[in-house]
């Protein structure tokens, strides 16, 4: 059972002894209406991180950290390397068949809180 796995950062890092993440980008989840749209109000934010053989993770923190994602987000904008680790950081793997008959799994992923380096890209680029 799916339920029974212990997924640990060695499962869906780049490489298995790290311990931090690349941070692609963020988002921001909102809530959604009973007619099934959404509202304006926002939910939690998500941090897009690269994982391993070039997966995308996509791990939701809660929306009090409004004001640290959004110097995450500033800082993905300067050309440099964000580093980010997280803290509570929970993993569960899913899978289910779609309404089209194909199976679709992954990971899930949760934390409670985040913290980031941020590393200078140094490189000349001749054009």
């Amino acid at each position: 059972k799916l339920k029974n796995l212990r997924l640990t950062t060695a499962n869906v890092a780049r490489t298995t002894n790290s311990k931090d993440f690349e941070c692609i980008e963020t988002s921001v989840n909102r809530v959604r209406n009973e007619d099934g749209s959404y509202s304006r109000d926002v939910d939690s934010y998500s941090i897009h991180c690269s994982a391993y053989k070039g997966d995308i993770l996509k791990v939701k923190v809660p929306k009090t950290l409004a004001s640290e994602v959004t110097e995450l987000s500033d800082s993905l904008s300067n050309d440099v390397t964000v580093m980010i680790t997280f803290t509570g950081l929970k993993l569960t793997p899913y899978a289910m068949i779609g309404t089209d008959g194909k199976l679709y799994s992954g990971v899930s992923a949760k934390a409670d809180d985040f913290t980031f380096t941020t590393t200078s890209a140094d490189f000349d680029v001749e054009i």
